[in-house]
């Protein structure tokens, strides 16, 4: 039942998650890459999704299925600080470049905090792991949102298409999370905040 349920989770859910970019093909009709910091996130954006599908790929259902809810309690908070909807706060868009960076900003430091709370072992480990997952991923589409409206050429391109492939993940990471009953969500993320 194990071998069944990892091959569910690395054939069809990566190829769901982690679609081919199609925009990458053309990139040298496009011109050079004007700005090294939107290059330099563009390759953390591309390492953070590599990272996860290795992981995704390595680890079972419990996992995944934990890092969906972490992500939906992630974005709950997002939510309600910004004061739009859990779905809105999952796909970044139709927000100024001002509140995607201090998103962005708020992402990043939380991320870091997480990971201060990783010792082998304990629950409360995997929990900050969980949670510092979900950070990085939203902090990526976050980051990936803002270049796709401030950077130009061939690099506003890519992180438009990376940041479709981080939501996609996103939202189906987040199925997963949903298919645990939500008290049992809500009670195991209250103790990690």
């Amino acid at each position: 039942m194990l071998i069944e349920l990892r091959r569910f989770i690395s054939k069809s859910l990566i190829r769901r998650l982690i679609p081919k970019a199609k925009t990458i093909m053309n990139r040298h009709w496009l011109g050079r890459d004007d700005c090294p910091v939107v290059a330099n996130d563009i390759a953390r954006a591309r390492s953070t999704l590599l990272s996860l599908r290795a992981r995704v790929d390595s680890r079972g259902r419990r996992e995944v299925v934990a890092y969906g809810r972490a992500l939906l309690h992630v974005a709950g908070l997002i939510a309600s600080a910004i004061d739009v909807s859990e779905a809105a706060a999952l796909k970044a868009r139709g927000l100024s470049a001002d509140d995607l960076d201090h998103i962005y900003q708020d992402l990043f430091s939380s991320a870091r905090r997480c990971r201060t709370f990783l010792q082998d072992g304990t629950h409360a480990s995997a929990m900050a792991e969980n949670l510092a997952t979900a950070c990085s991923i939203l902090k990526n589409l976050y980051r990936m949102r803002f270049h796709e409206e401030k950077a130009s050429g061939s690099q506003q391109i890519e992180a438009g298409d990376l940041a479709e492939r981080l939501m996609t993940l996103a939202q189906a990471l987040c199925e997963f999370g949903t298919e645990v009953r939500p008290a049992v969500r809500q009670a195991d993320l209250r103790v990690a905040a």
